[in-house]
């Protein structure tokens, strides 16, 4: 429900401990990096004499870390050893956590990936000549029923020998005009669009005899001449290679089959120990080296000091660790945002991210967003039984499919809708089948209305209350009391809605007219002149930060958006009522259409009438809620400019038997 706190560490260590501390923080996967070349060049990186001597003269002679020119090679052997078996790619746990020599597991991966290699080149080489012979055994079935020896056809002195093909409405126009060609043409099979021909022509007719088949589109067959046999006789020893050579292939994917079963283990291991050291790579390249120290600088939550220091501590007598809070450090570090927020609201942190991540300082909106799109979308969409099928869909997505965002999201939407069917009593769009425990839509129009618009003021008051809490925490006294959307804005906002509300009931005011348009001047008057009374409040001058005449010109037309957006806003809630209304309607008109055919296909209506309304209805308010999330209230409250908090860290997959694909 929060914005985790975070701290700055700055580490510096023995270069001989720079792969245990890297592998370390791997494992511990909570520190988000930061250059500490730069944070040394901008004077940021604390570092004192008391610290350490050596390690403050040592400082002069940083330069950054250059990585491994292993990592990449080991990386793509163990990338192709677990695609040619077949395996999983993950990171199992207990061999990410063992300590392992990356040179050893290097030689190791090499030594598996050259046994394989060899195999494979073998199994490739064998598959291009299998696909050679296949061609050709294609070839010389075309010619199969010539009773010539191959040898005496391709060999001839003083005629050229050719095979090939062209389409049959060619093949045509060349029986019409065979006069006009000069060879011997003779048809030796016919395939669905083609036709295979082998000519025969004198040497010095070669030229003119090309140029006459490229008009027809002949494409020649390339067979070799060293061949002896009759046509058949060559397809039988073909034949014979064929099974030959797919026989050694088969042997092949055997002995690949072996190297599987001899290696996973080994393989699955190493596959964890590279991409373990790959990330150790990571933070390393964003370390500063000197002639004896490592010096790194990175975010980490401030629950997990304990831990970190806890892992490093068999190296903490020789390592220098500080930290320093948020508020200490340059405020061109910006610190990065980890949002903290309960099982059930933790699926809408993927909606707050479509629009931006919250600051660092900036209130997490996410139980706000959590809540109220709850709410919102299961007003306009309450029905029990396509609720239910909201909340099949999201555990599906979730459990099976891993897609825990949009599953989680769809999951509690539908919880949300099935609550609201159960207060409007329908189900499946039927409302006969259970009684309404609040208020049937169809039959409280206004009450529907009306109702939605209260829910917008009580969610439009929420964001003034969070816009509100957000100015004090950035300090902001011009936006917080004074702005539009601050103080002065939300007294503006309520004396306005309850003079109206007033009027509307009863026609008279407790109070005379004129004293509340005063009030509503001046409240008005205050966001017109919010900075210079910022400013006189902090004793700052001068009173405008740009030219006078600008800045009231841009806040008088600020006036009226003032009351414009306020009132859009508000009335713009009103399509929560109307969507709940448009709901039973839909449904209402299918039903008719069902008691229309009195068989089996009015079930068949009701049943692609609740489809029609899961699918695209369920869609479009699950739009229009967002619409009302992203514009009417974090326009009020929200800015979404923070930096995602990223750590360097491991996916793990726990149990072994995932690994192997059947």
């Amino acid at each position: 429900m929060a914005v985790e706190r975070m701290e700055m560490l700055n580490l510096i260590g023995q270069i001989s401990d720079m792969d245990y501390i890297s592998r370390e923080l791997v494992l511990l996967g909570c520190i988000h990096m930061v250059n500490a070349m730069h944070e040394i060049d901008s004077n940021n990186f604390t570092i004192s004499a008391e610290m350490n001597v050596d390690a403050l003269v040592d400082v002069n002679f940083i330069k950054p870390y250059r990585g491994d020119s292993r990592i990449e090679e080991a990386a793509r052997q163990t990338e192709t050893l677990m695609e040619v078996f077949g395996l999983e790619k993950a990171v199992m746990q207990e061999y990410a956590e063992e300590h392992f020599d990356f040179a050893e597991t290097s030689d190791k991966v090499a030594g598996m990936y050259q046994r394989l290699q060899a195999v494979r080149d073998e199994e490739a080489r064998l598959d291009k000549t299998l696909e050679y012979k296949r061609k050709l055994y294609k070839y010389f079935t075309y010619m199969k029923e010539l009773d010539i020896r191959w040898e005496d056809l391709a060999g001839m002195k003083y005629f050229d020998f050719s095979i090939g093909m062209m389409p049959k409405d060619n093949a045509v126009k060349l029986k019409n005009n065979y006069s006009d060609i000069p060879a011997v043409l003779y048809k030796v099979d016919t395939l669905p669009d083609r036709v295979v021909v082998i000519s025969i022509a004198p040497k010095s007719l070669k030229v003119e005899l090309d140029r006459i088949f490229n008009s027809l589109s002949f494409k020649k067959l390339d067979v070799p001449e060293d061949y002896t046999g009759t046509p058949r006789e060559i397809t039988e020893r073909l034949m014979g290679e064929i099974q030959g050579l797919e026989a050694e292939i088969a042997g092949c994917k055997e002995r690949i089959e072996k190297l599987k079963s001899e290696y996973t283990d080994d393989v699955l291991r190493a596959y964890s120990h590279v991409k373990v050291y790959e990330k150790m790579e990571l933070i390393k390249k964003e370390t500063a080296l000197s002639n004896e120290f490592f010096y790194l600088s990175g975010w980490i939550p401030t629950s997990k000091k304990a831990e970190l220091e806890a892992r490093l501590r068999s190296v903490m007598d020789r390592t220098i660790v500080h930290y320093k809070a948020a508020e200490a450090v340059g405020k061109k570090i910006v610190p990065p945002t980890k949002l903290k927020n309960s099982y059930l609201l933790r699926p809408f942190e993927a909606l707050v991210a479509m629009y931006g991540i919250p600051s660092y300082n900036e209130l997490d909106p996410t139980t706000f967003v959590g809540i109220s799109y709850m709410v919102l979308f299961g007003a306009m969409f309450g029905d029990l039984g396509q609720g239910f099928i909201f909340l099949l869909a999201g555990l599906y997505l979730s459990k099976v499919r891993h897609r825990s965002a949009l599953g989680g999201v769809l999951s509690r939407l539908g919880l949300s809708s099935m609550i609201f069917g159960a207060l409007y009593g329908s189900v499946f769009g039927f409302e006969e089948i259970i009684p309404a425990l609040l208020v049937r839509p169809m039959e409280s129009i206004n009450t529907m209305l009306i109702g939605a618009i209260a829910l917008g003021v009580v969610l439009l008051t929420t964001a003034f209350i969070y816009n509100l809490v957000n100015a004090f925490r950035r300090r902001d006294l011009k936006e917080g009391l004074f702005g539009q959307n601050g103080l002065a804005g939300l007294l503006f906002y309520w004396i306005l809605l309850t003079t109206v509300l007033m009027y509307v009931q009863n026609g008279t005011l407790p109070v005379p007219l004129p004293a509340v348009v005063a009030v509503l001047a001046v409240l008005l008057g205050v966001t017109v002149v919010k900075e210079p009374l910022a400013n006189l409040v902090r004793r700052k001058t001068p009173l405008h930060d740009e030219k006078v005449s600008d800045y009231y010109i841009e806040s008088g037309f600020g006036i009226l958006e003032t009351i414009l957006s306020m009132l859009s806003n508000t009335i713009s809630f009103i399509r929560v009522g109307a969507f709940a209304l448009n709901h039973v309607g839909l449904f209402i008109a299918f039903l008719t259409m069902s008691e229309m055919i009195h068989n089996t296909s009015g079930v068949l209506i009701l049943i692609i009438g609740n489809l029609v309304i899961i699918g695209l209805e369920g869609l479009i308010v699950f739009i229009q809620g967002l619409r009302l999330e992203y514009y009417e209230l974090f326009s009020k409250y929200y800015e979404g400019s923070g930096v995602p908090y990223e750590p360097v860290r491991l996916v793990y997959r726990l149990k072994h038997r995932h690994f192997a694909r059947r």
